[in-house]
């Protein structure tokens, strides 16, 4: 398989992740799209550790169930088998948060998630989030 085909088919696996997974709550797409060992290396935006298929079933169960978030992929961008997705997430504050009780305020926050692929599936993340807007969105810090 050339290096070029290699690349559209793992960013496929990053974008179905956030389209069909994240976006819709097809949980049982996790299965398909992730390693069983998968692990978040490193996540600024999980109130949890995310270890394995479950641990993947649950946090996008506990964002879909509990926020109505939309992720829009800005860019993707692949090489070897790295996958690097610039996002932006849109949501409601509808839970209290950081002290704050819900303002029912449209908030976005703006992010980087890099994945591994190993044989053909999402095995590793690291995921930054800028929470900056966010807070300026929602009045905690002036804008």
């Amino acid at each position: 398989m050339s290096m070029q085909n290699l690349a559209g088919q793992n960013k496929n696996l990053v974008r179905r992740f956030y389209d069909e997974v994240e976006n819709q709550g097809k949980l049982e797409l996790v299965d398909e799209l992730f390693a069983v060992d998968f692990k978040d290396v490193y996540n600024t935006a999980s109130p949890f550790p995310v270890k394995g298929i479950d641990g993947v079933k649950k946090l996008a169960a506990a964002l879909h169930d509990n926020l109505d978030l939309k992720i829009e992929i800005e860019d993707l961008v692949a090489e070897g088998d790295m996958v690097v997705a610039r996002v932006t997430s849109t949501t409601t504050h509808k839970m209290p948060m950081m002290g704050v009780p819900p303002t029912g305020r449209v908030y976005a926050t703006r992010g980087v998630e890099i994945f591994r692929v190993i044989e053909g599936k999402l095995a590793e993340r690291w995921v930054y989030f800028d929470r900056i807007p966010m807070l300026r969105d929602l009045g905690l810090i002036p804008k």
